[in-house]
């Protein structure tokens, strides 16, 4: 009977408004710092996709270039003058890799962070097989040259 007065409706809604009072001074802020660690781990993969798709344009321009070296050909069409040029070939492959971190960077400015990640991740899926392909060439040059 002592714990009964704990279930009256004026008792509840005393306190529950209360309650409210609680969560609307420390809720924001809990929802702010959990948005703000999703926005940390979402910042840190847009980085490391960054730094990955510069990297994979540097190793597309030195594996290109060694393989031409070795008596390869630029199969891409549109690199292929380009491929003759190593200054012309590396400023292109850096105006690449700098546009699309740019145009990421300009999503993730206007709050579309799924599409700015997206957008590396697709260029840098593309890289990646075009790299694995220059290093198959590059290592099947170098085997036959022995």
């Amino acid at each position: 009977m002592a714990w009964r007065w704990l279930s009256t409706p004026a008792y509840a809604a005393k306190h529950r408004n209360r309650a409210v009072r609680v969560w609307s001074l420390f809720g924001p802020a809990y929802a702010q710092q959990r948005d703000d660690a999703q926005d940390g781990a979402a910042r840190t993969a847009l980085l490391t996709l960054a730094a990955a798709s510069a990297s994979l344009q540097a190793y597309d321009v030195y594996s290109t270039l060694s393989a031409m070296r070795l008596g390869a050909v630029e199969a891409n069409p549109t690199m292929h003058a380009l491929a003759r040029h190593p200054a012309a070939l590396v400023a292109v492959k850096a105006g690449v890799a700098t546009s699309s971190i740019v145009a990421s960077t300009q999503l993730w400015k206007q709050h579309h962070r799924k599409a700015a990640i997206a957008l590396l991740a697709i260029t840098n899926g593309t890289m990646t097989a075009v790299a694995l392909h220059n290093a198959s060439v590059l290592r099947s040059m170098r085997a036959s040259r022995r």
